[in-house]
């Protein structure tokens, strides 16, 4: 699923909050949003489907938890939360009580200022969402700046692949991150589990369950800053821009992979300097938006339907 969300100046965050939540739960039609919503302007595409349910809807101030279920067993739960001024988080939890209106293990940054969506509600803005069941992903633009405040990129939780002997449902470990892709680009890491484990058998929580994004050969960082402007012939000779897979990472604790996002979420990296934040590239009669991390010439791509 993808939307455009553009929003009113003096929109209420109860209102913005309600129209995320709804086209993350499946609204498809932009007439059955709030008066935040410039319908005019805005635009939902599910030709898949968002994939997410209201799990708690009363999961504090201006708060909202929704879940989607894994892959193979159990769910990823992300809080809505548009109550602090100037942002909009995904805090991703490993649990979430919605009697006791409370979570478990919540992945380090994803409650962060700087890591969030910026969110103008005084002059308005948009918020370009993107859902399956298997990730959400907001990106926001306003005059303030694009995405985040820090290392200005998209942000959201997302569901990695089982690549561990030891990673089954059944040994529980979480397969959902928060990521933000600005962070990540900048900065070699930006992605950070609920929990995770070790080759040494220690779980980690909070700032130690970082994990770096890789792209063969090099982290995400890497990639996006030494390939560059470079594209791949066809048969035909023609030059196409390649998308390449991201995997999840961390081998001072694990001498492996812990999975990678894009077969699950259908996101990529890109060389740099060869797309422009927002254009869209048509990949096997499926468009896929360009997304900015970091600085104007480096991006990820994803689904944009």
């Amino acid at each position: 699923m993808f939307a455009k969300l553009v929003y009113n100046a003096g929109s209420s965050a109860a209102n913005v909050l309600s129209d995320v939540v709804a086209i993350l739960t499946g609204t498809t039609n932009v007439a059955n949003l709030s008066a935040a919503c410039n319908q005019a302007v805005s635009s939902i595409t599910a030709t898949v489907a968002a994939g997410w349910s209201v799990h708690d809807a009363s999961a504090g101030s201006n708060a909202q938890a929704i879940r989607a279920p894994n892959a193979d067993s159990g769910y990823k739960y992300v809080v809505v939360d548009t109550n602090t001024a100037g942002a909009i988080f995904t805090k991703v939890w490993e649990s979430w009580d919605n009697s006791a209106h409370t979570g478990t293990n919540l992945a380090y940054n994803s409650d962060a200022t700087a890591y969030s969506q910026r969110l103008d509600l005084t002059n308005g803005g948009t918020l370009y969402i993107f859902a399956s069941a298997r990730f959400l992903m907001l990106a926001s633009s306003v005059a303030a700046g694009w995405g985040s405040p820090t290392n200005g990129g998209p942000s959201g939780c997302f569901e990695r692949t089982r690549a561990c002997v030891w990673d089954t449902p059944a040994f529980g470990f979480p397969v959902s991150l928060f990521i933000n892709f600005g962070y990540a680009i900048a900065a070699d890491t930006g992605a950070y589990a609920p929990r995770k484990y070790t080759s040494s058998m220690a779980t980690q929580t909070g700032s130690t369950a970082s994990h770096s994004l890789s792209v063969a050969p090099s982290t995400l960082s890497g990639f996006c800053t030494s390939v560059s402007n470079q594209k791949v012939p066809d048969t035909s000779g023609a030059m196409w821009i390649p998308f390449t897979p991201i995997s999840i990472a961390d081998f001072t604790y694990m001498p492996q992979w812990y999975g990678e996002i894009t077969s699950s979420c259908d996101i990529w990296a890109i060389p740099s300097s060869l797309a422009s934040n927002l254009d869209v590239i048509a990949k096997g009669g499926v468009n896929y938006m360009c997304l900015q991390g970091s600085t104007t010439t480096k991006m990820i791509v994803v689904r944009a339907s």
